[in-house]
């Protein structure tokens, strides 16, 4: 990524990406000024049964020959498609053919990548090797999801309308970070689309003639190591690159508080979109009457 000098990392609000050990729940909320600032967490993932179980030959043995459902790509980049919006193809195999190709590190003309796959639904076999970190409240956690790839895969640039933490079994991630007021330079899809979180940005090869505000861009650079958890803060915009021939990864979902919904990109959604914001309040009103019962 070739950016110019004004929007290298020392020009962002947030320097760095402060690294705490096995924080406690407040010192969790001080790090990230209450959820509002990404961190990296180290240590807690050592204490996952997953940390020091999760091979593939252990997948293998566990998994067997499940049928699952991974996604396509011909360049390593999974994405939506800017023009038609289609999702990215997907076709069913069975577990072990999966990491077979893994292992194989074959160059084909098609490359596989499982993603975002609820563990407990898709992979209940694996769900006790991992822990629902405690750092967020309970009452608003949604999902917990798994992650199965190659070194070279990369999910392109977007946001999630959720909290999250990303947590690096195996290989390692680098990901940039925006700020959702960066959200201006970042050319996302149409507010009324299927896919307003997605940007139309190739950060690698930036067409700055057709998006010229995308120079004025800041962001932050970061390399999560295996064991390392990333918050990312919901609506911050994030580009993942995975790392290394083996990459597993678990993200978990907690849904975003009220205010969370000041982001730009968030604010222009449910202005498009009235409904759906209606929606959002009650849902969020009926988790903090839960919540305080």
């Amino acid at each position: 990524m070739k950016l110019s000098v004004e929007n290298q990392v020392a020009q962002t609000s947030v320097n760095k990406i402060e690294r705490i050990h096995k924080p406690t729940l407040e010192e969790f909320k001080y790090a990230t000024l209450s959820y509002r600032q990404p961190v990296i967490v180290t240590g807690k993932i050592a204490e996952w049964k997953a940390f020091s179980l999760w091979s593939i030959d252990y997948l293998n043995k566990v998994v067997g020959n499940k049928e699952i459902n991974v996604n396509i790509s011909k360049n390593k980049i999974f994405t939506f498609d800017p023009e038609t919006e289609d999702t990215f193809p997907s076709t069913k195999m069975q577990f072990t053919e999966f990491t077979d190709w893994i292992n194989q590190e074959k160059k084909d003309e098609q490359y596989y990548y499982l993603q975002q796959q609820p563990i407990e639904i898709s992979f209940p076999e694996l769900f006790p090797d991992v822990e629902i970190p405690n750092y967020l409240n309970k009452n608003f956690f949604m999902i917990a999801n798994l992650w199965i790839g190659t070194g070279g895969n990369t999910t392109p640039l977007h946001w999630d309308a959720a909290r999250n933490l990303l947590s690096q079994v195996r290989g390692r991630k680098k990901i940039l970070l925006f700020e959702p007021k960066q959200a201006a330079f970042l050319y996302p899809f149409p507010a009324h689309s299927k896919t307003p979180h997605m940007s139309y940005l190739n950060i690698d090869k930036p067409d700055f003639d057709k998006f010229p505000k995308f120079q004025k861009a800041k962001y932050i650079e970061c390399l999560l190591e295996p064991g390392e958890m990333l918050f990312i803060p919901a609506f911050w915009w994030h580009h993942v690159y995975s790392l290394d021939r083996v990459n597993i990864a678990v993200n978990f979902w907690w849904q975003a508080d009220w205010k969370d919904y000041f982001a730009p990109q968030a604010r222009r959604i449910l202005v498009h979109n009235p409904k759906q914001g209606w929606d959002i309040f009650k849902n969020l009103v009926g988790k903090f009457l839960t919540k305080n019962r």
